[in-house]
């Protein structure tokens, strides 16, 4: 879109080229990298993130399997999205503002961000006007004036997280186990195109999703 526009575009390499362009906001969406403070402070207005999470709840990544898997033990079903000025620490700059959704009993983590990734545009189109007059710099709360409980993960947080063994999936009288933190677990791992959670029988690879059991195509 931005092509043909005429506008400017770079791959992600060459970032620091936007040192050289006069810029009023810089706006990070699902950008991979962590910003220095060079760039953070060259635009003349802010630089803002569009993070598709609960802001101070939920700081890095993976945060869709994770509010799932934490939602039946916090008992917190809530789930949002935050606008925030950036800071050199991940996720920690000032919220700007936050919608928020609930958390479904029966969300996968592929439908939870469905359901975040059209709040997240409707936050961002109620937040425009403020940013462009400028009000949005009045609008940010230091994250330290919010309660509740606070995590931070890692891009590398479900490594090692997908191989459920057999034995948890039965009970101790080899009936299917009926486990709620399983379930969630499940559900939780449950984002195509990603590879599911998945246990191992008989030396093969068989998936597990909230829809069911599935094997993996040869």
């Amino acid at each position: 879109r931005a092509t043909d526009r005429g506008l400017d575009v770079r791959p992600i390499a060459a970032e620091r080229d936007l040192l050289d362009v006069d810029v009023d906001w810089l706006l990070s969406v699902h950008y991979p990298n962590v910003l220095d403070g060079d760039l953070l402070d060259h635009p003349s207005e802010g630089a803002l993130n569009l993070h598709q999470a609960e802001l101070p709840r939920y700081r890095g990544a993976n945060m869709f399997t994770h509010a799932i898997v934490n939602a039946r033990k916090d008992d917190h079903w809530r789930y949002g999205t935050t606008i925030h000025f950036m800071a050199e620490r991940v996720d920690a700059g000032d919220v700007v503002a936050r919608k928020f959704l609930d958390i479904r009993e029966t969300d996968t983590a592929r439908t939870l961000y469905d359901r975040t990734e059209d709040a997240s545009v409707d936050l961002f189109e109620e937040t425009l006007p403020a940013i462009v007059s400028g009000e949005v710099h009045g609008m940010a709360t230091p994250q330290d004036e919010f309660d509740g409980e606070r995590y931070y993960y890692a891009k590398s947080s479900l490594d090692g997280e997908k191989l459920i063994p057999a034995a948890e999936l039965v009970d101790a009288d080899g009936d299917a186990a009926r486990d709620g933190e399983l379930y969630d677990k499940v559900r939780a791992l449950d984002f195509p195109p990603h590879e599911p959670a998945y246990t191992e029988l008989d030396g093969r690879r068989v998936y597990l999703t909230a829809s069911g059991y599935e094997e993996p195509n040869p």
